[in-house]
């Protein structure tokens, strides 16, 4: 059965914005603060396990602490009825798998190196204080108009949630494409998100994912064995310079990568200029696809009984 309630506790739910095997996330106003807000629920399930409320409370607060215009602000987080929740600044926009539909199935290269800049940019704020987000992917980047300015949300969620997520063959997909190979191992750090960003860097310039395969078996083989794929074979406008780019992003062997996510971009706009083309990431305070102040301090609450 679904879990579509009217409220959740004192917030009030507006819409559906979207769905997954690890939550849903709701349009809803907080008559606390007076404003309408992005609020994540997360399955009962999970309140219940304490290790993953654990991970999930520690890496919540360190990101609620991150000042970063490329990330989303995490006004609060909690239990209410037995469900933890995020409460987070809705962004007005869209994902970046539908950006990329929207643009004819695959990003030209200006574009897509100007996505991967700000993103990079949002990791660089996180990585500095040791926070490996873990579950880059097109639907954790939201792209606003009219600017394409972009965000990475999910940040507090990724650790705690894609620990769980492998051992959920249908919550998965979506994430393993993208997994670095050491995550299969039991092994991270930051130069994860560097491999999960180059296959976000291919997916915008070839329109699809870097590797085939619709069992994790096939993906997990694939991120283990297979060379990285070449963008320039999908498409001629391509500069073959990103080969080089994607498969050193995505290099099998860490030390062998790009040691940070704005090395990566650094090569990928290398990459552009050899086509005399350029792009300015927009970094400007007051980012535009916002609809509601941003919060001066993040707060954890919970509650049993609801209003």
């Amino acid at each position: 059965m679904g879990f579509d309630p009217e409220s959740f506790g004192h917030y009030q739910i507006l819409g559906l914005l979207g769905r997954g095997g690890m939550g849903r996330v709701y349009r809803a106003y907080d008559p606390k603060t007076d404003r309408v807000v992005a609020l994540k629920v997360l399955p009962p399930h999970l309140a219940e396990d304490n290790d993953f409320q654990h991970r999930f409370r520690r890496e919540a607060r360190v990101a609620a602490g991150l000042n970063d215009p490329h990330i989303v602000p995490i006004h609060g987080y909690g239990e209410i009825d037995g469900r933890l929740y995020v409460d987070m600044r809705l962004i007005e926009g869209r994902d970046l798998g539908q950006y990329i539909t929207e643009r004819g199935g695959r990003l030209d290269p200006q574009r897509a190196v100007a996505v991967i800049e700000q993103v990079a940019a949002a990791l660089d704020s996180a990585h500095r204080v040791g926070l490996v987000h873990r579950d880059i992917k097109p639907k954790n980047i939201l792209v606003t108009t009219p600017r394409d300015f972009v965000y990475l949300i999910d940040f507090g969620l990724a650790r705690s949630m894609t620990d769980t997520a492998l051992t959920q063959t249908g919550a998965t997909m979506g994430t393993v494409a993208y997994l670095a190979p050491e995550r299969f191992r039991g092994t991270t750090d930051h130069r994860a998100d560097v491999y999960s960003l180059a296959c976000v860097l291919y997916e915008c310039l070839a329109g699809k994912r870097p590797f085939t395969g619709d069992s994790l078996e096939e993906q997990l083989n694939a991120h283990l064995n297979t060379p990285p794929p070449q963008p320039s074979a999908s498409a001629p406008d391509i500069p073959p310079a990103f080969d080089a780019v994607v498969a050193r992003g995505m290099a099998k062997d860490v030390d062998q990568r790009y040691q940070s996510a704005v090395e990566l971009a650094e090569a990928a706009r290398a990459a552009l200029a050899g086509t005399g083309a350029a792009a300015r990431i927009p970094r400007a305070a007051g980012a535009p696809g916002t609809s509601s102040p941003t919060s001066t301090r993040p707060t954890s609450t919970s509650r049993t009984t609801p209003r």
